[in-house]
């Protein structure tokens, strides 16, 4: 078994070979050299304590870093590669589910592998030694099966994370999970309160982007997804009486979610929590048919504070909530109608696309004897605003020809210069050529004339 290495890599066994000490490739990227995926991080494990390893390496043309030198972790940087290297170790204990109380060094690697989280993270490679794998890592690549080392409770118990991790593996690599992996998340899954919000964010997070189908609906089987969103029982059983829609309100979300492959995270976010308010909206005609009125506000409302307590950036909750809240705005493939898109979004071509994709995803989700054509439209549309982005003639509000200086002139003041404004602003958004000075000012004179 022959894996092509950086030069960097082979560096560093070379001088662990030199001065006496094993060297492994370890985790996540021999797992990946395994899968042919591309390798991004190279970590190793060893024989040496992080002091044998400063002191053979001091002299080389490298920098060591005490990363973690306690826990027998440091850091080898060699042309701008950053390696991580840690000394075989056992962890007999754990603290607050999480990380272990304190670390014992070993001479042994597979007592090393043995504490390691899934079988297929507990595989070591020396490019002269080959590959150790004293628990089947490989067999399990082979089957796409995630198996944890050892008793799952036991690993779950001792790391909460790996509950997400688990199933994270599972979304990103299309893999199942075993039965004892399964039962042992659903047994363990209130020890992720135990997880910071920014580690459950983190691989929430991928598990959004792995595009994998039913997602909503897996992590909610197992337990996890009220640790992950605790809002999620709002839609959970939220039923809709609409011609509109076939599916409940939890169902439709999920199925929205397998429309959005490709997309990326505020997209996915903003499909998640689209429909949250509706729980808080609803009311019914007289003809027993269920209505949200106002659902869009009150979803993006929900969606501020639940992506607050997950510790997003502020920049990514606005964008989320921006397309939350426009996710039911009326659109049709025509150029004045997505002109006045634009012109409330800032001319933000990048957002109108957003808004479209998050609205295909929904419509998705809904009956296809009424969605499909809209989902026409709104392919039309997407088309549409690329033509006229490269056309680039959508004029902003500071484009406007008339200034409020112009309209203090007139004798406006206070308020009345704003509204001015903004009926002028949309007559140009209509019909840029319209976008002249005498023009506009001649529209004011005459509105004025008409009232006298």
């Amino acid at each position: 078994m022959n894996f092509p290495l950086p030069n960097q890599v082979l560096w560093l066994f070379h001088q662990f070979q030199a001065s006496g000490y094993e060297l492994f490739l370890v985790g996540g990227c021999v797992r990946d050299m395994l899968l042919d995926r591309p390798v991004h991080d190279y970590d190793f494990t060893t024989n040496a304590t992080p002091d044998e390893m400063m002191r053979f390496l001091e002299n080389t043309s490298c920098k060591v870093i005490a990363t973690g030198k306690q826990h027998g972790t440091l850091t080898i940087l060699y042309q701008s590669e950053a390696m991580e290297v840690t000394t075989y170790r056992l962890e007999p204990a754990y603290v607050k589910h999480r990380r272990p109380d304190h670390v014992v060094f070993t001479k042994d690697l597979i007592s090393d592998l043995s504490r390691r989280d899934f079988t297929i993270n507990a595989m070591a490679y020396h490019p002269d030694h080959g590959l150790v794998d004293p628990y089947d890592g490989q067999k399990d690549l082979k089957d796409q099966i995630i198996r944890c080392v050892g008793v799952g409770e036991e690993r779950m118990e001792e790391d909460a994370l790996r509950i997400l991790r688990a199933l994270r593996f599972s979304f990103e690599l299309h893999f199942s999970m075993d039965f004892m992996c399964i039962e042992a998340i659903k047994k363990k899954a209130s020890l992720l309160t135990h997880i910071s919000k920014e580690r459950i964010r983190d691989e929430w997070n991928r598990m959004l982007l792995s595009d994998a189908k039913q997602l909503l609906r897996s992590l909610h089987d197992v337990g996890v997804l009220p640790y992950i969103i605790p809002q999620i029982s709002m839609i959970e059983s939220l039923t809709q009486e609409n011609p509109w829609h076939i599916y409940d309100v939890f169902t439709h979300t999920d199925i929205a979610l397998d429309h959005s492959e490709g997309m990326g995270l505020c997209e996915k976010l903003a499909i998640i929590f689209h429909d949250f308010g509706k729980a808080q909206c609803k009311s019914f005609d007289e003809n027993h048919q269920a209505h949200f009125y106002g659902h869009a506000k009150i979803s993006a409302e929900i969606a501020i504070v639940a992506l607050q307590e997950m510790k997003y950036s502020n920049k990514l909750i606005d964008r989320v909530a921006a397309l939350i809240a426009f996710h039911d705005y009326p659109l049709s493939p025509k150029v004045k109608m997505l002109r006045r898109l634009l012109a409330k979004l800032n001319v933000d071509y990048e957002l109108a696309h957003s808004i479209l994709q998050v609205q295909y995803a929904d419509d998705c989700a809904k009956n296809n004897v009424y969605a499909a054509k809209k989902l026409a439209a709104n392919t039309a549309c997407q088309r549409l605003l690329e033509n006229m982005k490269k056309e680039d003639s959508m004029l902003k509000r500071a484009d406007l020809a008339v200034s409020g200086n112009d309209l203090i002139a007139l004798g406006y003041q206070g308020k009345q210069i704003g509204e001015w404004l903004n009926k002028l602003y949309r007559i140009v958004v209509d019909d840029p050529s319209l976008n002249q000075r005498e023009e506009l000012l001649k529209k004011v004179i005459n509105t004025d004339n008409d009232r006298i």
